[in-house]
């Protein structure tokens, strides 16, 4: 069951259901960092784990954040928890679109 529980994001229906934790995580600052950071992961080709990562990296790195920073904002976006599967995993499982419009979902506007 927990199983079942923990996958329960993969086909969860948007905009994300997002627990308390999650909720806490997506600041107003942590919302703006994942629509800057959706701008860089738009150009990921092909999108794969490992490809994401990189690009994730390579975001936090411009932005002189540790990458748990980012991942963990990505993280509560993508699934609306704040533990998951491994962030790239989710990324890729997820695919381009999905990811992207998670994302969208919880910047805020300007």
């Amino acid at each position: 069951m927990e199983l079942i529980d923990g996958a329960r994001f993969i086909v969860a229906d948007r905009p994300l259901a997002l627990d308390d934790k999650a909720a806490a995580v997506l600041t107003p600052e942590a919302r703006k960092l994942l629509g800057e950071l959706a701008g860089d992961l738009a150009k990921v080709d092909p999108w794969t784990a490992e490809a994401t990562e990189q690009a994730v990296r390579a975001f936090a790195e411009r932005q002189t954040l540790k990458l748990g920073n980012v991942a963990q904002p990505l993280r509560a976006a993508l699934t609306g928890r704040t533990t998951s599967p491994p962030i790239f995993d989710v990324l890729a499982v997820l695919g381009r679109d999905e990811s992207l419009g998670r994302l969208r979902d919880q910047v805020l506007p300007d």
